[in-house]
């Protein structure tokens, strides 16, 4: 449940959901020091027609894209000890980027069966050597993340929506089915059509999950 987040999984979630409303891919990110305080934080923007971000409207604007373009390297001396925290395994890109500009820890909530680029860390030496600390919650944390993103792709319909969602069902499909239920009766654009906070969607879509269980 909510209460039982930390608050960077809090903050990362909260992002993914802005980015929601904001009709863009919903995942968020944030980075934090070697304390655990929050340095940088960053959501999907590709759609996002409101944001004056840098890297609005394009191919890069990922979450973790938006959050890292903020650390300027002479500012950031201790970088190899941070940690990226994201709500989705990170794509290619991303996971490409957090290795070259230093950041040594990641944990994901929920894997991306579809895009997920972490599988590079045992296919290449180069990235291999680099000692990396990949970590995934799982548990409800993914199947939230799964159901949230799989809820964005069915409202957004494109021609690559089959092979995406077949792809998360094949390790999360109860993430999947219950976007799928929650899709069709309408719930988040009730949700946000009424601005409902992330904390009560959390509770909300983790109680239907645990209902059936």
């Amino acid at each position: 449940m909510w209460s039982d987040l930390n608050i960077i999984w809090k903050e990362c979630f909260s992002l993914a959901w802005k980015s929601f409303n904001n009709n863009t891919i919903p995942i968020g990110a944030v980075i934090v020091d070697l304390q655990g305080s929050i340095i940088a934080r960053g959501r999907n923007r590709i759609y996002d027609k409101g944001s004056n971000h840098t890297l609005s409207g394009t191919d890069m604007a990922h979450a973790e894209m938006t959050a890292m373009s903020t650390l300027k390297k002479e500012e950031h001396p201790e970088i190899k000890s941070y940690t990226l925290y994201t709500t989705m395994e990170p794509c290619p890109m991303c996971f490409g980027t957090m290795v070259m500009m230093g950041i040594r820890n990641l944990k994901y909530a929920a894997k991306d069966g579809f895009a997920g680029a972490t599988e590079l860390n045992t296919k290449m030496d180069y990235i291999h050597d680099k000692s990396l600390n990949i970590g995934m919650e799982g548990s409800e944390l993914e199947v939230f993340q799964i159901c949230l993103q799989a809820s964005y792709e069915y409202l957004r319909n494109h021609n690559r929506i089959e092979k995406i969602l077949n792809s998360w069902s094949s390790y999360c499909s109860d993430g999947v089915d219950l976007a799928k239920g929650l899709y069709e009766d309408g719930y988040f654009k009730d949700a946000i059509c009424r601005n409902k906070p992330i904390n009560d969607v959390y509770d909300e879509i983790i109680n239907i999950y645990k209902k059936h269980l």
